[in-house]
């Protein structure tokens, strides 16, 4: 069995997406509410507040706090991992993959990176 230094390694030839800024945490809970057909004011009554509470955080009026962005994942039926790494390209198929690849022996993992590598 390899050693968990070369699955690492491996691991770390995966290119990492750039920082998220305020900007994109505003972009992407936009992007899912229109995957969920709310609107900002859906959006602001769904997670309790009065209706313009989404939008003045659009607006960079009021901060987003941590828990508003819980709850929200909350109501889009998604998890933090997916607002945060998949953002914008979230589906389904991404989430499973990442979900089976998580439960794969690290030999296993190394394998499929390599295939991914091929793939290119």
């Amino acid at each position: 069995m390899k050693s968990k230094s070369i699955v690492s390694a491996k691991l770390k030839q995966i290119k990492e997406p750039p920082p998220i800024t305020y900007d994109e945490v505003l972009y992407r809970m936009s992007y899912f509410m229109d995957l969920n057909n709310l609107s900002n004011r859906a959006t602001s009554f769904t997670l309790g507040y009065n209706e313009q509470f989404i939008k003045r955080i659009m607006n960079k009026t009021v901060k987003l706090k941590v828990s508003t962005l819980l709850e929200f994942c909350e109501i889009m039926n998604i998890t933090i991992t997916d607002f945060f790494y998949l953002g914008n390209k979230y589906n389904e198929n991404d989430k499973n993959l990442l979900n089976m690849f998580s439960r794969l022996s690290n030999e296993n993992k190394e394998i499929i990176i390599s295939l991914m590598n091929k793939l290119k």
